[in-house]
């Protein structure tokens, strides 16, 4: 078994500093898909650790390493929070958790936040042109630079290769792989962040916000986000003028918010708020309805502005410390 470990740096806004001090930004390589046959090739984290941003790398030279590259996996992650990957749900976290098992390692990934950037790029796909979201056209797409330049099949190739004759440079390709793969997860996440209509930062909650997210059911604007919170247990807040469901387990929100409604011979619906209940200090008022009543909906057009303040307002007011 070989293990590398160095220091980097990682760009990142304010917001997100805590939160990635408590994450572990994590990718493998592997002999193919199938977790029951295949093998792991390289575990590659990224992670805070002495005050510094460091990656370490542990490549598994024969088949018999993974139990030791299993535990020290372990060792590293076990005060984290979060665990960060592309398409990581689908594959690699499924894959360690399979092998952690079957070689009687609890890595307790279960209890791990489980943040998936590849589903996170999938909730925004509308707003881009990436086929397939395969991660290297992505990272192009962002103009992340990389000079790794191996596929996945390439790697299985040069580890084959390095089976055969253990050569330097077949394992130092491909663990520089796997180094650019978590390297630019950081950045890949900014990235997919900004894409977002809004985000919402506040003490142990991130809150993904895009107009799309919103519906009008019935006498109730309705909306539901992708969050990032390390709360142990769901959350429920209901009042007169909302309610809030927070679900742990999907990382979820719902957030319901009663409106009213009219109509008549010249509007065909109007739904509305009483600021007089929320107290905005800016909304887009409608020339010759009452200065109070926010616009919600009219004749079919959203009004979202008014509605991300509504939002925020409501957040602020529940997770905004006083």
């Amino acid at each position: 078994m070989i293990v590398n470990s160095n220091e980097t740096s990682i760009t990142t806004n304010i917001e997100l500093s805590e939160l990635m001090k408590q994450s572990v930004f994590l990718d493998i390589e592997t002999t193919g898909l199938s977790r029951q046959f295949s093998d792991i090739i390289s575990i590659t984290i990224l992670l805070h650790e002495d005050n510094v941003y460091k990656i370490h790398q542990i490549f598994c030279q024969y088949s018999v390493d993974e139990p030791q590259a299993l535990k020290l996996l372990k060792d590293l992650i076990k005060n984290k929070k979060f665990i960060i990957t592309y398409n990581g749900n689908s594959f690699d976290i499924p894959f360690l958790s399979f092998k952690a098992q079957k070689h009687g390692i609890d890595l307790k990934l279960e209890n791990m936040i489980k943040i998936d950037l590849y589903n996170y790029l999938r909730h925004v796909k509308n707003k881009i042109e990436i086929p397939g979201l395969k991660l290297k056209a992505v990272e192009e797409y962002f103009k992340i630079n990389r000079t790794d330049t191996l596929s996945g099949e390439d790697v299985t190739v040069l580890y084959e290769a390095y089976r055969l004759e253990p050569r330097k440079e077949f394992s130092f390709l491909i663990m520089q792989h796997n180094y650019e793969d978590v390297l630019n997860l950081p950045v890949l996440m900014n990235s997919i962040f900004s894409l977002y209509d809004d985000v919402l930062y506040f003490n142990n909650l991130v809150v993904k916000v895009n107009t799309n997210d919103y519906c009008i059911k019935k006498n109730s604007l309705a909306g539901k986000f992708n969050i990032i919170s390390d709360l142990k247990a769901d959350y429920i807040h209901s009042s007169i003028n909302f309610n809030l469901n927070m679900n742990i387990s999907s990382q979820t929100m719902d957030l319901d918010i009663p409106v009213g409604f009219f109509k008549d011979s010249s509007i065909s619906e109007f739904y509305f708020v009483d600021n007089k209940e929320y107290n905005l200090k800016s909304y887009t008022a409608i020339e010759g309805i009452k200065r109070n009543l926010i616009p919600i909906k009219l004749n079919g057009k959203m009004y979202y502005t008014n509605i991300l303040g509504l939002t925020k307002s409501i957040l602020h007011s529940i997770f905004t410390p006083t």
